[in-house]
Formats: C-alpha cells, sequence, structure tokens
C-alpha cells in the first residue's frame, strides 16, 4: 500500500470517528399547546439549578413555528451529549427574546421538560430535570396565563 494511499485511509477513518463522537443522543422534544403561529419558540437548555437559577442556558435553540399542525410541534436535538438537563421554553411571540408581562402577569406562553408548572413562582430544576442517556423523547406543555 503506498503511503499517500495509507495517509487517505488514515484520514477517512478520522473523519468517520469524529463524527460519531461529536453527535449525542437523539432527543425527540414535542411541544403542545401552542395558541398561535406569531414568533418562535425559544429552548433553553439548562444543566443544573444554578444556571437555572441565574437564567444562563448552556445551549439556546430557536424553533420556528412554520410546521405547528393542530398546536403541536416536534424538533430534535442531536448535539448534547449524555448528562442531566432541563429545558425551559419561551412562546415569543413577539421574538423580543423575554417573557412580557401586564401587572405581572406573563401574556407569553411558557413551560418546561416533561413538568407542567401550576404555581406562580418559578420552578425549581429538580422538577423539570432528566437523565440523558441514550435517545430519549421530551414533552412540554406550553402554559398561558
Amino acid at each position: 500500500m503506498s503511503r499517500s494511499f495509507s495517509f487517505l485511509l488514515l484520514l477517512v477513518s478520522s473523519y468517520f470517528l469524529i463524527g460519531a463522537t461529536t453527535d449525542g443522543p437523539t432527543i425527540n422534544i414535542k411541544i403542545t399547546n401552542i395558541r398561535s403561529t406569531k414568533g418562535r419558540i425559544e429552548l433553553q437548555v439548562y444543566k443544573d439549578k444554578e444556571s437555572f437559577a441565574k437564567e444562563v442556558p448552556y445551549k439556546v435553540y430557536f424553533i420556528p413555528k412554520e410546521s405547528l399542525k393542530e398546536k403541536t410541534l416536534t424538533y430534535k436535538i442531536k448535539d448534547i451529549p449524555n448528562g442531566t438537563y432541563g429545558f425551559a421554553i419561551l412562546d415569543d411571540e413577539n421574538q423580543n427574546r423575554k417573557m412580557d408581562y401586564s401587572f405581572m402577569i406573563p401574556q407569553e406562553g411558557f413551560g418546561f421538560s416533561n413538568y407542567y408548572h401550576t404555581a406562580w413562582s418559578k420552578p425549581k430544576f429538580e422538577s423539570f430535570k432528566f437523565v440523558l442517556s441514550g435517545d430519549t423523547s421530551v414533552d412540554i406543555k406550553v402554559r398561558y396565563v
């Protein structure tokens, strides 16, 4: 085998090995109870209660509502490694990247991974965290006040 062919074979093998290790498990997210097609969904990924308390997400995804059907959207994430996470969403209807309030009442929808929050205070991270250790599904039901 020639040197250049061996080098090419090593390079191609490395490409596939690196590609396989950078993709994480697939997270299938189902977001339900979305009231309109206006704006977009902002999905924030948190790794622990400290980052959630400080509102500093590990990652943020902006999900367009073009594929909204019967108040439901689905979305897939593949770039998060195994670990503990919690998802928080904002139905950012005016796309200003913040929750809008009127007399201290949220005017846009919000939701959390596998947890429907009904209290007036911010939820605890422990209420909506989950352990990612392979392909998984997450359900988020949007709440409007």
